[in-house]
Formats: C-alpha cells, structure tokens, sequence
C-alpha cells in the first residue's frame, strides 16, 4: 500500500444543526436545504482558496493553505448564511456551526485523514449555532491579524483525543452584548497605539512609526497576550480619540501610548500604560 504525502494544513468542518431530525420530519426540505448550503458555501470556499475535501450531506470538510484563510473564511460563511436567512421563514432557515484546527494530515488519493481531522469534526460540536470554534494552534497562528475578538473557552476534553485541546470562540459582529461584553473586560487584549512624533525634524516619524511596530512585534511574541493588528492600531494616528473611544472600539482591556523625540544622537521615548 503507498503511504499518503503528510503535510501542515488548515482544516475546516462545517454542520448543519438540526439536519438529522429535519430529515426525519421533512425529507424533502431537508434535502432542499442542503443543496442550497452548497451553492451558497462552495464559492466562499474557492474565495479563500479552500480545497473541498469531500461533502457528507450537511457537512462540509474543507482544507486550506493557510490558518487566517481558514478562519476568514469561516467569519464569511456564518455571515453569507445570516444574509442569505434574513428572507427566509424560521422552518425554512440554515443554521451551521463551524471547527478550524491546523495540523499535520495525510493526504491519499484526494482524502485527507489524520489527528487534525478528527479533532476539527469535534470542536465543531463545541460551536453555537451560527458560531465559529478553533484550537490554540489556529489562535496562535491569527491573534494579531484576524479582527474579531476570539474568546477562549479553555481547555477541552474530546472523544478520541487523547489529550485536552484549548479551545476559542469567535466573537460575531451581531452577537449580543453579554458576549461583546467580554472582550471589553480583556485585560489580556492590548493595543499599542502609533507612537507621536516629537522631533524638531517631521521627517523623523519613520522613526516613531518605527518604534511602534517593534513593540508590537516583541509584545506579540508573549504567550497569552492579545496584541491588536497594527492596521487596526494604525487609523488611530494622528486622531484625538480618547482612551475610552479607543477602547470600547477595539474590545482592549489596556492601550500603549507613547512619543519618540530625536534629536541629532539623542534619542528620548515616552511609554505610558493606560
């Protein structure tokens, strides 16, 4: 038997909530919507590069090249099946709930198999309806780049997994404010806000922009600390926007502020905490 090409990939499971018992009461809606699922997912998933594994009735297994794909990709199904529900009565409307999990698979013969499948079929179940679950693998590699706010959940215990995989979920724009409300409370979610140039010379705000994306970099790199991407932290320049503002947009529980003044080979940097 030839052994399958192993590699690092990106895996997504996405489920129809409700699918097994609709089916049992209405077959032939059942079916209806499925198909409509898969007109409505499959261009999202080319959009992100996303290669179709294979489609189990109301299930989906995706594989991307990427973690952040994978995870935008996500955010856009949950968005596009909110869309595409708005018109439509309650019976008749499609609720997914999505697993992302990046990990070692082997691929044989266009399937894909391996740990890393089998745990994103199970943190799917972990998912709301209409929600969005991914491991600390695929948090580590999107924290800093992925604008939502992902709320871990802690360490789970699931089936046929040996050990316990820490878990996070994201945080939709349409959520209602008891789960908005703690990201706001998120002492681990921090901004660092572009650094003001003070020189005599304007042209040395390379230099405090600089600095600004130094320490944005080094803070990332702290295990647990959730670090806001820099073209979020970066429309802030230049505004007067109070730390309360700044605060309650980005969902931070604390913001870096700071000015950078150079002066022929002096340099002085102010750092404030707030």
């Amino acid at each position: 038997m030839t052994e399958g090409t192993r590699r690092l990939a990106a895996i997504m499971f996405t489920d129809m909530v409700g699918y097994t018992a609709l089916g049992q009461k209405n077959e032939s809606l059942s079916l209806t919507l499925a198909e409509e699922q898969r007109t409505l997912l499959r261009p999202i998933f080319k959009r992100h590069a996303g290669r179709e594994v294979k489609s189990m009735g109301d299930a989906f297994l995706v594989e991307f090249p990427s973690a952040l794909e994978a995870v935008r990709c996500a955010y856009d199904i949950q968005r596009a099946t909110r869309e595409f529900n708005i018109t439509l009565p309650e019976e008749q409307r499609v609720h997914l709930r999505v697993g992302v999990h990046l990990g070692d698979v082997v691929e044989s013969q266009g399937d894909i198999s391996g740990d890393a499948v089998n745990v994103a079929s199970r943190i799917e179940n972990l998912a709301d309806d209409g929600g969005v679950c991914l491991t600390r693998q695929v948090y580590d590699h999107v924290q800093n780049k992925f604008e939502l706010p992902l709320i871990s959940l802690g360490p789970k215990s699931l089936r046929n997994v040996i050990s316990s995989i820490d878990v996070y979920r994201m945080v939709m724009p349409w959520d209602d404010a008891k789960a908005i409300t703690a990201t706001e409370h998120d002492t681990r979610r921090i901004v660092i806000l572009p650094f003001a140039n003070i020189s005599p010379d304007p042209t040395d705000e390379y230099f405090s922009d600089g600095m600004t994306d130094e320490l944005i970099a080094v803070l990332s790199k702290i295990n647990g600390l959730r670090v806001v991407a820099r073209t979020s932290a970066m429309r802030f320049k230049g505004e007067k926007a109070t730390a309360g503002r700044i605060g309650e947009e980005l969902k931070v529980g604390s913001l870096i502020e700071g000015s950078v003044r150079k002066s022929k080979n002096r340099v002085r940097i102010t750092v404030e905490l707030v």
